[in-house]
């Protein structure tokens, strides 16, 4: 049964990945507008879920702690990301992004007490070439310790949200995994109000931030896309780190979703491949091979 949730969680995460393509938002206020509202929605949809399999709701006080900090996690990613973009190159902070698989796999070796192995290591290696090759294709932008430092921020924030996932379910038995969602996504909301919140009084007042409801309308499909997708791939993986070895899993699933997001844009959106992205096509293949020795 895991293959087949493994299988799923990556292709949630891929039309995760896909549905940001279709946010309409320019400015840093809207596109933490469109993420406030998706994550509300993910929110509401867990809690949902929780009344509908009571097997898996509860509120212990680990599982209060771990959703509160995937929460933080989850949502200080995405704004370092946005702010590592706007002043430095898009594609090597994506890199970032990518390795980022490292932590939860490295803590799973540390802390989990799971035993690496060489066919582990070769796959690390693939992987991380992979996502050089997919996504560095405009390193002349200048970029300064600024732009590195939200690099950095953004790689320890999205490998944190897998060493919660783990913890979470390492300690509640397996259980729990939902109103940890519920829990993780309200955070998240709160968390990307009181950005907004900061940013509508550091450019004046309220009236400088767009008309929510005006967002909405325009990004309404996007947003619900990415509540779906986000909330159940992110519970499987939950549930998933709780049954399986977390140095195999997160490289696999993050590994795998970078190579479905460059095959999907390649075929739905046209966007060509170039030498170097056949070349990390390639490696990732390898990699899920050889991880899977």
């Amino acid at each position: 049964m895991t293959t087949p949730l493994i299988i799923l969680t990556i292709i949630l995460f891929v039309l995760q990945s896909l549905s940001l393509k279709l946010v309409k938002a320019d400015t840093l206020a809207e596109k933490l507008l469109s993420n406030c509202f998706f994550t509300l929605f993910a929110a509401v949809l867990a809690g949902v879920s929780c009344l509908l399999f009571p097997a898996q709701r509860g509120f212990s006080p680990i599982t209060l702690l771990c959703g509160g900090l995937f929460g933080l996690c989850f949502s200080m990613t995405i704004l370092f990301y946005l702010s590592a973009i706007s002043c430095g190159p898009l594609s090597y902070a994506s890199f970032y992004l990518s390795a980022s698989m490292l932590l939860p796999a490295g803590a799973g070796i540390l802390f989990f007490r799971e035993r690496p192995s060489l066919s582990l290591g070769a796959a690390l290696l693939f992987f991380l070439g992979a996502f050089y090759c997919l996504s560095a294709s405009g390193g002349e932008e200048k970029s300064g310790r600024k732009w590195l430092l939200f690099c950095l921020l953004t790689f320890l924030c999205n490998g944190s949200c897998g060493i919660v996932q783990k913890t979470q379910q390492h300690l509640a038995g397996g259980r729990e995994a939902l109103s940890m969602m519920f829990i993780g996504f309200g955070s998240a909301t709160l968390c990307y109000a009181l950005c907004l919140l900061i940013l509508s009084r550091r450019c004046g007042g309220q009236d400088a931030l767009p008309k929510p409801l005006s967002i909405l309308r325009r990004n309404l499909l996007p947003v619900c896309l990415l509540a779906l997708t986000s909330m159940g791939g992110n519970l499987l993986l939950t549930l998933l780190s709780g049954q399986t070895k977390g140095s195999y899993l997160f490289p696999l699933v993050q590994g795998s979703i970078v190579l479905g997001v460059a095959l999907c844009c390649a075929v739905f959106f046209r966007e060509k491949l170039t030498l170097r992205g056949k070349l990390g096509i390639l490696a990732g293949t390898v990699g899920i091979i050889v991880l899977n020795l």
